[in-house]
């Protein structure tokens, strides 16, 4: 056993989402980072759909000071003024789409890359803006195994929609009932129903996601149960890198020892028989 929080049914899942018994839980096989050795940075990912709570999650594991890659938010970066994408975007659309700073704007952005209509736009901009984050990701995993920091977490909403879980020694799935799912979003702001059922076809169903995920995260209950849900899984994390970088340190000087130990042998005289 691994240690790590489970889907309900599994051991070691500590809060049950006893408001999801309509849902169903049967795990499915997943890709997953191949080549990991013993003691490495874990990499995890966090994801899951609208409105379930996964920007709150993130900030909580940033509290932990623990490294997070957030995608949204080096879209925005890239977008800012001098960000890499600024040109190549307007290079697609046009100047209509730079704001008054610099920038990229948005909503002018919108403007050709939503709806059906505009789906080759959006493949496009996808073609131009993923691989820039894509090399912020990794970048971040770099500097992560750098340091050697127990565990990196990549905070992707797109997750397995663009098949990222593959990157991931252990996938986190942030979720609620559809019930207070539905109600979080529509208090946004412009949120309409429409806008939001057409988000949702984009995404992989929440059930879906759970299915694959490795720690299923509640945050439908109170936000401190799901807290220490968070803080049991990042401690059973650490704990699991620093067991495994110790048995490699023990394994290590045992090898070390032996052959120093041969060596004296080599070099100690040998005793001449007695005629």
């Amino acid at each position: 056993s691994s240690g790590f929080c489970r889907r309900p049914g599994r051991p070691g899942m500590p809060i049950p989402m006893a408001a999801m018994k309509d849902k169903p839980m049967t795990a499915v096989p997943r890709r997953r980072r191949t080549g990991r050795s013993a003691g490495q940075t874990l990499v995890v990912g966090l994801t899951g759909s609208i409105g379930m709570g996964k920007s709150t999650v993130s900030s909580w594991i940033r509290e932990l000071s623990i490294p997070v890659n957030d995608a949204d938010a080096v879209v925005h970066e890239l977008y800012a003024v001098g960000g890499a994408a600024v040109e190549p975007v307007r290079q697609l659309f046009g100047s209509d789409v730079i704001d008054a700073s610099g920038g990229i704007s948005r909503p002018a952005l919108t403007k050709f890359v939503v709806g059906e209509a505009n789906s080759a736009n959006l493949s496009k901009l996808e073609e131009v803006v993923f691989p820039l984050v894509d090399q912020q990701r990794d970048k971040c995993i770099r500097e992560a195994e750098r340091r050697g920091d127990p565990l990196v977490v990549l905070d992707i909403p797109l997750l397995f929609e663009r098949g990222h879980e593959s990157l991931c020694d252990i996938v986190v799935v942030v979720s609620a009932s559809e019930e207070i799912q539905r109600q979080r979003v529509l208090e946004r702001p412009g949120m309409t129903e429409q806008k939001f059922e057409s988000i949702l076809q984009k995404q992989v169903p929440d059930p879906e996601k759970r299915a694959m995920a490795d720690l299923i995260l509640d945050t439908g209950i109170s936000p401190s149960r799901t807290r220490e849900s968070l803080h049991a899984f990042v401690s059973d994390c650490r704990q699991r890198v620093e067991t495994e970088r110790r048995r490699r340190w023990i394994g290590r000087a045992t090898v070390l020892l032996a052959i120093g130990v041969a060596v004296i042998a080599m070099r100690r005289p040998r005793r001449r028989s007695a005629m």
